[in-house]
């Protein structure tokens, strides 16, 4: 009987080990992620990368053991006990992951709950049951305390003040840094559901979703294969200057796997590029499709930002399209909340945009999700 109780405690310390897993480790099991450069997925080991730290370590190290060890999560601040029951969300693209494998629920708290748009989630936070936490500059600390919840998902921008991380940490809470903001490629985005299928104890389930977007993107993709490209003109001037996605961003990729090439795209860059009003004006004229024209709902919005805006042809034809066809009073975007997950949706948006005649024959009747034309 005592041998029973020994054997019986020698398993339970090695769950409480985690396995298999450490990065740095002889024994390191094989990365899981092949698209993210800003995480890596090893056994029970992740490790989250960053660009926006300007002193110190630019990676996190979070090893994910069972909730049940009590003793190692009251000592390690990066242990996190899995599968998590309780979470909350610094970021409302975070929802679309929990509530795709079935965990809506544990979601008790969000930035911003004004500025979510999934209709389940916005009711939950009516009905008094996600609380409002406030932006990460200036979190309710007293409230995220009383939540009391197993991990704070979070992030990270560079330039600003992120020590709200390190306070929450300070105050006992575990934070798991997310950085899939920074991911320069389609896959790369949609690959973090295999870190939420971690965290919720649903890594095959997260695999299986993460298998089916991507043939379902690369079939759309392949629709366009053999097309001319269509011309793109991108965004509108903000005080002046006119930011251009860089030629190896994730919206590049979106628009060229549709057919279309970004005018002014800066090659081998995945940020965006700084380009003056007379550069891009003079691009203009080659464009067969102006997208993403910050919040304009109608043609007259964007005349109305410039007159000379009506002289492209892109204006004059009547293609221009902008992404916010889903959004909320308070200017809260599906688009960024939960594109990064569906990009075989947004793809298809555009490939009606920039091929209409490949849409038709391929998807016929399909209505655009995310983007709206632009008319009056």
């Amino acid at each position: 009987m005592k041998s029973s109780w020994i054997i019986i405690a020698i398993l339970a310390l090695a769950s409480c080990r985690g396995g298999e897993g450490n990065v740095n480790g002889e024994a390191a099991a094989e990365n899981a992620v092949a698209f993210a450069d800003f995480l890596a997925i090893q056994g029970n080991t992740v490790r989250s990368f960053n660009s926006w730290q300007d002193k110190g370590a630019k990676s996190e190290t979070y090893r994910l053991v069972p909730r049940d060890c009590t003793g190692i999560l009251a000592s390690d601040p990066m242990a996190i006990g899995v599968p998590l029951r309780s979470v909350i969300c610094m970021s409302t693209t975070y929802l679309p992951h929990i509530k795709l494998l079935g965990d809506a629920d544990i979601v008790k708290g969000v930035s911003g709950t004004r500025f979510i748009y999934d209709s389940l989630y916005s009711a939950m936070a009516e009905e008094g049951l996600i609380a409002d936490v406030g932006a990460e500059t200036s979190p309710d600390y007293e409230k995220i305390l009383f939540l009391d919840c197993d991990a704070v998902l979070a992030y990270g921008i560079s330039g600003s003040d992120n020590s709200y991380i390190d306070k929450l940490r300070t105050l006992g809470r575990k934070v798991i840094v997310i950085n899939d903001y920074l991911e320069p490629s389609v896959m790369g985005k949609l690959e973090y559901i295999k870190l939420f299928g971690s965290l919720l104890g649903k890594r095959e389930m997260a695999d299986s979703i993460f298998l089916a977007k991507k043939r379902e993107y690369e079939s759309a993709k392949d629709c366009c294969s053999n097309e001319n490209k269509t011309q793109v003109l991108v965004n509108l001037p903000f005080k002046g200057i006119w930011y251009v996605p860089g030629k190896d961003s994730y919206m590049a990729e979106l628009v060229r796997d549709a057919g279309g090439q970004i005018l002014g795209a800066e090659e081998g860059e995945n940020l965006s590029s700084q380009k003056s009003f007379e550069q891009m004006y003079s691009l203009a004229s080659d464009a067969g499709v102006w997208i993403h024209l910050n919040q304009a709902l109608r043609k007259s919005d964007v005349s109305a930002e410039n007159p000379m805006f009506s002289k492209i042809p892109a204006f004059k034809e009547g293609n221009l399209y902008n992404n916010n066809k889903r959004v909320t009073p308070a200017g809260g975007s599906d688009y960024w909340e939960s594109g990064a997950l569906y990009p075989d949706e947004i793809l298809k948006d555009m490939i009606q945009i920039f091929h209409p005649q490949i849409a038709e024959k391929n998807f016929p009747e399909r209505e655009l999700v995310y983007y709206i034309k632009l008319d009056n």
